[in-house]
């Protein structure tokens, strides 16, 4: 017997799907993009500037690197 193909089915919509973003909300877009940026930039240098905070984040990333490599063998 000839094997099934594992094709997942398409998702179909139930709303209405635009064309196209206009020009405004793209702009908007873009801005929104530069603000989440920003605020990104400027919490990382927050978190750089925290000793303890660092300390914190070096050792769970060594620990999930540590897990990776276990589970990565």
């Amino acid at each position: 017997m000839p094997k099934k193909a594992n094709k997942l089915p398409v998702a179909k919509t139930s709303y209405p799907v635009e064309a196209a973003p206009s020009k405004e909300s793209r702009e908007r877009e873009r801005r929104w993009r530069a603000e989440s940026g920003l605020r990104t930039i400027q919490e990382a240098e927050e978190i750089k500037n925290d000793k303890a905070r660092m300390a914190d984040i070096k050792a769970l990333a060594n620990e999930q690197v540590s897990n990776l490599k276990k589970f990565c063998k």
